[in-house]
């Protein structure tokens, strides 16, 4: 009697550990849109990415954004012929309206769980020809899920959602006043060499290929635009 009530609890202890294990690997998981950089009037594609991903077989999610400034074009759930994160089962909806706003709406189901981390989807905006400045972009989580955790049909995934944004500046505008001038030129090179460090929407007008930094051929491309060359 003893050794089955001490194999009983030991059972028991195991599947403790095992939902207490469980529990943990299904927190921290976050869904973040990225930041980018575009020109007003510019279409550009921002990535909806998931991180610290448990394995997921359901998700729906919305996506807010500034509609005075951006309108939405497309939702794609690929990369060429090979499907994003959220698999081949998604289904897209980017005229569901709530309170008179249009969302970006894609819903994804899965018989298995899908692991690692990477992109859900992608989303492409229109900037407005006259805007110039920050954006948002916002994932709204409706739910992560897992039907194949134990003793639930769906297992909910504790996902903490994180804005990004469109940031829209005229090329060469480094200042952002609305005109190409010296100042843009000495701002650019002056980050060129180190000695000043750009905001984020000051790099979206200088860093024409978005690798990050300031390089010789942007900055004298801002020179040219300033003397009319």
């Amino acid at each position: 009697m003893k050794k089955s009530i001490g194999i009983l609890l030991v059972v028991l202890l195991s599947l403790t550990l095992t939902l207490t294990v469980m529990a943990v690997e299904l927190t921290n998981c976050t869904v973040t849109a990225e930041t980018v950089s575009g020109a007003p009037g510019e279409t550009v594609t921002v990535e909806i990415q998931i991180a610290d991903n448990p394995g997921f077989t359901n998700f729906a999610i919305a996506l807010d954004y500034d509609r005075e400034h951006l309108t939405l074009k497309s939702i794609e759930t690929e990369d060429g012929n090979a499907p994003y994160l959220c698999g081949s089962n998604a289904s897209i909806n980017k005229t569901w309206d709530e309170e008179e706003k249009e969302y970006g709406f894609v819903v994804s189901a899965s018989a298995d769980p899908v692991k690692g981390n990477g992109t859900l989807f992608a989303v492409t905006f229109e900037i407005a020809a006259d805007f110039v400045g920050e954006a948002q972009v916002t994932p709204m989580v409706q739910y992560i899920r897992n039907n194949e955790a134990l003793f639930s049909v769906f297992e909910e995934i504790d996902a903490e959602a994180t804005s990004g944004a469109i940031l829209s500046a005229l090329e060469g505008d480094v200042n952002g006043d609305g005109i190409i001038e010296y100042d843009d030129v000495m701002l650019a090179y002056k980050a060129f060499l180190g000695e000043a460090e750009l905001t984020p929407e000051q790099m979206a007008a200088v860093d024409a290929n978005g690798n990050g930094t300031v390089e010789e051929t942007e900055y004298q491309a801002i020179y040219q635009i300033y003397i009319g060359g």
